[in-house]
């Protein structure tokens, strides 16, 4: 390695230049293996990049189908709740208009029989 200094100092004595060269100087063999070491390296890097796309695009479509999936789940089993929810309302309409009408005979019949009785004791 080579460092090439000079200074130059003006007329007026009151200032001072300082010019350098061109720092590092490399033989040729040092230089390709330099630049061999530099190619390794990005190469590298590289393929660390790459493999972090690709498992990052895997880790994305997994969670995208597991989340389609999950969703559809969620839907299947909220159609059935809601199916289910319908059925027992039919069912207790049904359970209640039977009660209405037991509860209007039921009443026909005591006000009948009261009115018997009401007739009877006159």
């Amino acid at each position: 390695m080579l460092i090439f200094c000079s200074l130059a100092v003006a007329c007026s004595g009151e200032m001072a230049t300082l010019s350098v060269k061109p720092g590092q100087r490399f033989t040729v063999p040092d230089w390709h293996t330099n630049a061999n070491l530099i190619s390794a390296d990005a190469e590298s890097q590289r393929s660390a990049s790459h493999r972090v796309r690709q498992e990052t695009r895997a880790l994305r479509n997994e969670t995208n189908n597991q989340a389609k999936w999950d969703e559809h789940d969620n839907q299947t089993r909220l159609t059935e709740r809601i199916s289910s929810v319908n059925r027992w309302k039919e069912t207790l309409d049904k359970c209640l208009a039977d009660i209405d009408e037991e509860i209007d005979a039921l009443a026909k019949v005591c006000w009948e029989d009261r009115w018997l009785e009401i007739n009877l004791r006159f």
